[in-house]
């Protein structure tokens, strides 16, 4: 009768497995945390640039009397700051979420020893 012998693989190998496997999930986080900060700050540019439009359409309005071609203009940039407006919160929530993400990887590796040089005991 043959007796099996079982060998287990080298801890330190599983912690460096374990910290490259969450060092890529929090690349790939703060990706797209940067990704999204950069779609937001676009968001931004455009809702200022729709500000000052807004401002002076308001103004040329109520110094030339109103027209129907401003009055839809100031609509118009009136609806799109809103929605401008609407992303940029909806953004801002993504990259709290994602921060969220990345503070619990951080926390689950802290408490389970993941890419420290001496594991944690239970």
């Amino acid at each position: 009768m043959a007796l099996f012998r079982f060998r287990t693989r080298n801890p330190e190998r599983d912690r460096l497995s374990d910290a490259t496997r969450f060092l890529s999930i929090k690349r790939a986080i703060r990706d797209v945390v940067a990704e999204t900060e950069r779609e937001r700050d676009g968001f931004r540019r455009r809702y200022d640039d729709a500000s000052v439009n807004a401002a002076f359409s308001f103004e040329n309005m109520e110094n030339e009397g109103e027209t129907e071609k401003v009055s839809a203009q100031v609509d118009n940039l009136t609806q799109a700051l809103t929605r401008f407006s609407q992303r940029i919160d909806f953004l801002e929530k993504q990259m709290a979420f994602m921060q969220e993400m990345d503070d619990a990887i951080t926390t689950f590796e802290n408490a389970n020893g993941i890419g420290q040089t001496e594991p944690k005991s239970d």
